[in-house]
């Protein structure tokens, strides 16, 4: 029997999707630019839910393409907080896929107190752009421009072969979406791209999930470990035969994975002669 369910609720006055379900810690994962919850989360999401309370929305524009995108990474930020609010939930762990990495390290910055803690798979913090370098790309002709640039690199069929370690794991879904060649998601991510994101705070200690056969470009293993040196703190951790999305390819090592090093961050954080002993041998 499913744990983890679908509620439809109402954030901003406008309707709002978030599959909940299961007990524990709050666990909030944000999906990519792809699809929406399920394509990105189904496959691990009744394994975390024997440990967490998991929270996997659709981002609008993105996750829920009938409702519109929000334009920018710290608008999907404010609504995630929202969410929280909705949900009654004080703070959660952070886990986001590509585009929703550099969505939770926004919400991890603006909303620290909300965040206990950082998870990025395949993807990266964004830097914010100049304000006149956003205006410029987003003039008719340029952004023409950069658009087909995004096509090409991240929306069309031939993307699977380097996106995945065995494309033939790739979502039924998310062939069709690439295959018609005109995906409804790829308007609101490059929007929000296109405004960029503050950048990761130096305390932040990530842990970094990475498929390591992913080779879309600016997301390869090489690119992994530059994060992980840019993150003083982080920890880097490669799943071998996976690539752009590892919770598909291996959903149990994805999940050991997250699930060890948020263990780890409780246990630490937990007061000594508590439950577990943080000073236990």
């Amino acid at each position: 029997m499913s744990t983890v369910s679908l509620r439809e609720i109402a954030i901003d006055g406008l309707p709002a999707s978030v599959h909940v379900g299961g007990q524990g810690e709050p666990l909030l994962l944000v999906h990519g630019g792809w699809g929406g919850a399920s394509m990105h989360w189904s496959a691990v999401w009744e394994r975390f839910a024997e440990r967490f309370q998991v929270i996997a929305p659709d981002l609008p524009g993105v996750g829920r393409t009938d409702t519109p995108g929000l334009g920018s990474l710290g608008a999907y930020a404010r609504w995630l907080d929202r969410l929280l609010d909705a949900l009654g939930a004080p703070s959660a762990w952070c886990v986001g896929n590509s585009f929703g990495a550099a969505v939770v390290s926004c919400f991890a910055t603006q909303h620290a107190a909300r965040c206990r803690g950082v998870v990025f798979v395949n993807g990266a913090p964004l830097p914010a752009l100049p304000q006149i370098v956003g205006w410029l790309l987003s003039r008719p002709v340029p952004r023409q421009m950069l658009r087909a640039l995004v096509r090409k690199q991240a929306f069309n069929p031939s993307i699977l072969r380097r996106a995945f370690a065995d494309p033939g794991r790739a979502p039924a879904a998310l062939r069709d979406d690439l295959e018609r060649g005109s995906s409804p998601q790829m308007d609101a991510v490059l929007d929000a791209l296109l405004h960029g994101g503050p950048r990761a705070p130096l305390g932040l200690n990530p842990l970094i999930v990475w498929g390591e056969a992913d080779r879309l470009a600016g997301s390869t293993a090489r690119d992994a470990r530059k994060l992980h040196d840019a993150l003083p703190g982080s920890q880097l951790t490669f799943i071998p035969a996976t690539g752009h999305m590892p919770q598909l390819e291996n959903p149990e090592a994805f999940v050991d994975a997250v699930s060890r090093f948020i263990e780890a961050r409780s246990a630490a954080a937990r007061p000594r002669g508590l439950g577990g002993r943080a000073d236990a041998a």
